[in-house]
């Protein structure tokens, strides 16, 4: 396996488990029930990315498979509704907004944007078509991630926005 593979293995496992540490701790942050849910669904979303590359790390290295049409499925989509739905049959009509929680989906969003061209650099380095492919996966996710925590945003500031002029993609 090239060095090159291996180091953005690395930074991307590193990035993962970091961004897992960072969402756990905005979570005690944030008043608004929503915004901790969204932030508890990243925050286990960066565990399954650690360990889909170590699982995809292995099987580069011999020591086992990676089944791609399996681990590497788009139906994140779907466990953002899922999520969304459930969190929304819960709700309350208002939702209790704090400044500090627009500022930490800010914070959230930025980190979500750096994994994004991280794996944008890992891609501009010619790769073998599994390695394209796994990081391909994973830059769909974080834009994914980036997105749910945009709109996300956007129903905070104004949950009218979803229900009447925007038609809610993620709660419908």
């Amino acid at each position: 396996m090239e060095q090159a593979y291996c180091e953005a293995l690395q930074i991307a496992f590193e990035f993962e488990k970091n961004g897992e540490t960072f969402y756990r701790q905005l979570i005690d942050k944030v008043t608004d029930p929503f915004a901790k849910k969204v932030l508890e669904f990243l925050a286990d979303e960066e565990i399954e990315h650690v360990r889909k590359i170590e699982e995809f790390n292995d099987s580069l290295l011999g020591k086992g498979g990676f089944d791609f049409d399996a681990e590497c499925g788009l139906e994140l989509t779907d466990r953002i509704r899922v999520m969304t739905q459930a969190r929304m049959k819960e709700a309350e009509k208002n939702v209790n907004l704090n400044s500090n929680d627009l500022d930490i989906y800010d914070v959230a969003m930025l980190l979500e944007t750096k994994s994004y061209e991280l794996y944008e650099r890992a891609l501009a380095v010619p790769q073998d078509e599994k390695v394209e492919t796994f990081f391909r996966f994973m830059l769909y996710e974080e834009k994914e991630h980036y997105d749910l925590l945009a709109y996300s945003k956007r129903y905070l500031e104004d949950p009218a926005y979803y229900f009447e002029e925007y038609g809610g993609w993620i709660f419908g």
